[in-house]
C-alpha cells in the first residue's frame, strides 16, 4: 500500500495545467469497466445522458494478475496500447465495447486518438478478510502526457491524469 500511496503522490505532484483542453474536467462515471482476456478494453462512460467514453486498451502484459508491479507503456494510435476519447450521437452501453465486433450503432461523431503519452498500470492483489488469499486483482491506471487527435485537432489531458481503477477476478 505505501508503494501505491508513493505511486500516486509521485505522478500528482508532478502534475500542472497548462491552458489545454481539460478532459479531467469532463463528467465521467467514477467506474472503470473491463472487458477482455488477453486484450482488454478499459473505459468509462460520461455521466447523464452516456454519449461520451474514454477508451484504454491493454493486453495481459499490462492487466497482470501474477506480480505486484508497476508497469508503463507507451501510447500508440493503432497498436496494443491506446487510448480514444469518443463522442457518440446516441447513448452508448457496454455492449458496444465487449461485443467481438464493435455495433454500427450509435454512430460515432468524434473519434479523439492517443498519438503520444504513458500508461502506467500497477496490478496489485486483493485479500479475503483473513489476508491469506486473493480473491481478486486491483489495476490501477495512470495516463501521462497523453495527446489525442483527430484530423488537425488536438486535446491533451493533463500531466498526470488518473483513469481509473479496475477489477478482475483471480488468476485461474
Amino acid at each position: 500500500m505505501k508503494k501505491l500511496i508513493l505511486f500516486f503522490v509521485l505522478f500528482t505532484g508532478l502534475s500542472c495545467n497548462d491552458g489545454d483542453l481539460d478532459i479531467s474536467s469532463f463528467e465521467f462515471e467514477d467506474e472503470v469497466s473491463i472487458c477482455g482476456t488477453t486484450q482488454y478494453t478499459l473505459y468509462r462512460l460520461s455521466t447523464g445522458e452516456q454519449r461520451e467514453s474514454l477508451i484504454v486498451t491493454l493486453t495481459n502484459q499490462q492487466i497482470r494478475k501474477d506480480e505486484d508491479i508497476v508497469v508503463p507503456v507507451s501510447v500508440t494510435e493503432n497498436g496494443d496500447f491506446t487510448v480514444t476519447y469518443r463522442l457518440f450521437e446516441d447513448q452508448v452501453t457496454d455492449n458496444y465495447f465487449c461485443a467481438a465486433v464493435p455495433p454500427v450503432e450509435p454512430k460515432v461523431q468524434k473519434d479523439w486518438r492517443g498519438v503520444s503519452g504513458t500508461i502506467v498500470i500497477e496490478n496489485q492483489p486483493v485479500y479475503d478478510t483473513e489476508e491469506e488469499n486473493i480473491i481478486g486483482w486491483k489495476h490501477y491506471v495512470v495516463l501521462i502526457d497523453v495527446v489525442l487527435r483527430v484530423d488537425d485537432q488536438e486535446l491533451k489531458l493533463d500531466e498526470t491524469f488518473l483513469f481509473g481503477t479496475a477489477e478482475t477476478g483471480p488468476a485461474s
